[in-house]
């Protein structure tokens, strides 16, 4: 099975760039031989895994910044009664 080198750098995988980095490289080191096919498939499904988590972190922002637009309009209109 090829593997990665021990010392090979760590990759930063931060964003959805970052992942479609990971995975461009990787799929290339597959098709040169240079990365086992299984090793490939734990990395797209750890780089999906990423994703689903960065975009439920960016919803629970969102919903976050709604739910204090929201009580910012009740309390000011509170204070104009």
């Amino acid at each position: 099975m090829k593997t990665l080198a021990a010392d090979a750098p760590a990759v930063r995988v931060e964003s959805c760039q970052d992942v479609v980095r990971l995975i461009s490289e990787t799929i290339n080191q597959v098709r040169r031989g240079e990365l086992d096919p299984r090793v490939a498939n734990a990395v797209g499904y750890l780089a999906n895994i990423l994703i689903k988590a960065a975009e439920q972190g960016d919803m629970e922002k969102r919903i976050e910044q709604l739910e204090a637009a929201v009580q910012a309009q009740a309390d000011a209109g509170k204070g104009s009664k």
